[in-house]
């Protein structure tokens, strides 16, 4: 095998396997390994589709928000307000007949403005301090009020807490099973809830929300964290656990060394992520779910709002800070994911990522790998092209459908980046395969063969096939009168250069006119048209294109004898008919012509001229396709065949007088019509004008004793 060979086997496996598989590698790898840029990319597709489809909101859930919002704060004051003020609040609400409070504000801390700690402040005023400590407990009278409902209170992780941070205790009816806590986050402690207020709630879950560094907002929320050696409910989960049913146990099943299977509530289910964690599917803000602190404890909210209700006490004000941004590019408070939470889990709208999403992936991946493969090695890249289209539309659609029809989350993005790179990796080397291809067809024909013949083969390679087809086809036939016997006179390097330079002349012409130089004969050029693209002018290129030959090669000729070297005249024969035409050899070489009658009457031709004395000799099947002005010569059986053909001389060729052209005609009239009077006629023709080789050869022919326009060519 030859090194060229090896290089191109070489090439041609970079190409189908190499190349593409090192991308489809690496987009495997991304997958798997999961690292930043991945989430990032799988967050801005779940973002997205979120902003394209975002949740509903349901107006008629049994779920409010007490909000300490501007109004309350301008009401009441600063926050942190006194809890007795709190306290109000809960009794409040609980006498309008909420069911269940769940505050997501921290009481890790006594009251600053408790009866107590003031006096603490006053060691110099004893009879201050006794009627200070005389007064109700705020923290008891907050804590009173918890007794009349049921209250979930929130816990917030401690990330600089030890083994030896004080811990809260929780509710012990979570029972976890086939070891599910392998797979939940654990931490080592929490901001302590006040003892007294902690054994007047009926529920503890943790508040934190906290995105990654690089989120504005927590796309992912954990149901459960392990605090120590206890086991919390996220604030929303907590909630409605309380409000929903108090006394059930909560279930916290896993598939073995898989993940979480879910959580079970009483006879209801929780689908959850393998770790423990749901995609919340966010709504826009709403505020018709939001109900200010200061219109409750003023008492205009009416009961409707709040009977029977799921009730979250939360700070929203703007400069309280506790905000986040939403997909949709709204500031929200933070108890709205915990809001969301419950919403979703009442109306079981929970988002879960896809489990079956990388399997889903891998397989687009190879079949897309295959797919492309398949399609650039036997079709035209167009249809890779709309296939790829396709593959990326269905990825954005299949998103789109899990989504709003299966509530799961499926990134499109990276699957589809992965599938543009492996085009890419696919196309481009091969397009630049194919250029260099079409490179190499150019450089190494478009100094022998027509930029015709060579466009077609860029365009179409297998076109070096061997096979040919039928088509008509119009010739042009030229040949140097007198070339031979110059070489035997002059010296073989001028001859050549001059040669060379008439040749050059005469194929640019060809090329100019679209003709596909079929071959070089030593002086002789052969041109056909319309092949090997079909030209429906090739009959009016073909005569156009002899006309500009025969000025040039008479210019050329005159120039040359005017510098001492005798260059002959060029005849030149034009004649159309049907061929096959295609590449005709072997395997060692092709060879792309025309094969037919119809080149060797056009070469024919070509030296009648010898015999008539013109220049161009045009047959009736080329002249009857054009609109080019000739006279006739006459019916013409070429020797060795029996079927006459007209033949013309185009008037373009010779520069003769109206008038000389005229009587020729009249001539010819009675010539084709076998009258005595034609031999006078030519005579006087030949008399008036004696450059005219046509008058003088039917001249000739009659006073030889022929008659008619029938000639019978005794030579070739």
């Amino acid at each position: 095998m030859t090194t060229a060979r090896r290089c191109s086997r070489l090439r041609q496996w970079l190409i189908v396997l190499i190349l593409p598989l090192v991308v489809v590698s690496a987009a495997l790898w991304v997958e798997w390994d999961e690292p930043p840029l991945r989430t990032r990319l799988r967050d801005i597709a779940f973002d997205q589709l979120q902003r394209i489809y975002p949740n509903t909101f349901e107006p008629d859930l049994p779920v409010r928000v007490v909000a300490i919002d501007e109004a309350s704060l301008q009401h009441f004051g600063q926050w942190p307000w006194p809890r007795n003020r709190i306290a109000a609040l809960v009794e409040r609400l609980f006498d309008l007949g909420a069911d269940t409070i769940a505050f997501d504000i921290l009481f890790f801390e006594p009251d600053r403005t408790d009866p107590q700690q003031l006096a603490a402040l006053w060691p110099a005023h004893p009879d201050l301090q006794r009627q200070l400590r005389a007064l109700p407990s705020h923290d008891a009278q907050l804590a009173a009020s918890f007794t009349r409902g049921k209250v979930v209170l929130s816990t917030s992780l401690d990330v600089e807490a030890t083994a030896a941070t004080q811990r809260s205790v929780v509710r012990p009816n979570i029972a976890v099973w086939n070891n599910a806590q392998q797979w939940l986050p654990h931490y080592d402690g929490e901001l302590a809830i006040l003892p007294q207020l902690k054994t007047a709630a009926a529920g503890i879950g943790f508040t934190t929300m906290r995105p990654r560094e690089d989120e504005s907002f927590s796309r992912a929320l954990p149901l459960l964290h392990y605090i120590q050696n206890n086991l919390y409910p996220a604030l929303g989960l907590a909630a409605f656990w309380i409000y929903y049913s108090p006394d059930s146990r909560l279930d916290v099943t896993a598939i073995d060394n898989y993940g979480l299977d879910g959580l079970m509530l009483d006879s209801d289910f929780i689908p959850c992520g393998l770790d423990g964690s749901v995609h919340l599917h966010y709504r826009r803000l709403q505020q018709e779910r939001y109900l200010s602190a200061q219109a409750v404890l003023s008492g205009t909210i009416p009961k409707r709002e709040i009977a029977g209700h799921l009730i979250f006490i939360a700070a929203t004000a703007e400069k309280l800070g506790d905000m986040f941004y939403n997909p949709f590019g709204e500031r929200v408070p933070g108890v709205e994911g915990h809001l969301q939470l419950v919403e979703q889990i009442i109306t079981g709208q929970l988002l879960l990522p896809l489990e079956a999403g990388r399997g889903l992936f891998i397989a687009v991946l190879l079949i897309t790998w295959l797919a492309l493969a398949v399609l650039l090695r036997y079709l035209k890249p167009i249809w890779a092209v709309l296939f790829t289209v396709l593959v990326l539309t269905s990825l954005f659609g299949t998103a789109a459908w899990l989504l709003i029809a299966q509530q799961r989350l499926w990134d499109p993005l990276y699957p589809a980046l992965a599938i543009s790179a492996l085009f890419f990796a696919i196309a481009v080397p091969r397009y630049v395969q194919t250029e260099q291809e079409r490179r190499w067809i150019y450089n190494a024909f478009s100094r022998y063969v027509s930029p015709n013949r060579v466009k077609c083969l860029q365009a179409d390679p297998q076109l070096l096939e061997l096979g040919g087809v039928y088509r008509e086809c119009s010739f042009v036939m030229t040949d140097l009168q007198g070339f031979t016997s110059l070489i035997e006179k002059h010296e073989p390097t001028l001859l050549a250069a001059r040669l060379n330079d008439y040749l050059d002349g005469m194929i640019q012409i060809a090329f100019r006119h679209d003709g596909t130089l079929d071959r070089i004969v030593g002086d002789a050029v052969a041109v056909m048209f319309s092949a090997p693209v079909m030209q429906p002018d090739h009959a009016a290129r073909a005569l156009t294109c002899a006309l500009e030959m025969e000025r040039f090669a008479r210019a050329f000729s005159n120039s040359q004898q005017q510098q001492g070297l005798p260059f002959g005249l060029t005849r030149i024969g034009v004649h159309t008919g049907m061929v096959m035409v295609g590449n005709f050899g072997g395997k060692a070489i092709l060879d792309y012509r025309a094969l037919g009658d119809a080149i060797n009457t056009a070469a024919r031709l070509e030296t009648l001229n010898a015999h008539l004395g013109t220049h161009i000799c045009v047959s009736g099947a080329t002249l009857a396709q054009t609109q080019q002005p000739a006279r006739p010569v006459g019916q013409i059986i070429l020797k060795g065949k029996t079927e006459p053909i007209t033949i013309h001389e185009p008037l373009g060729c010779r520069e003769l007088p109206d008038a000389a052209v005229r009587e020729y005609l009249a001539a010819y009239t009675l010539l084709e019509a076998a009258a005595p009077e034609a031999l006078a006629a030519f005579t006087q023709l030949t008399a008036q004008y004696p450059e005219d080789p046509l008058a003088r050869f039917h001249a000739q022919r009659l006073q030889a004793g022929e008659v008619g326009a029938l000639i019978v060519m005794t030579k070739k």
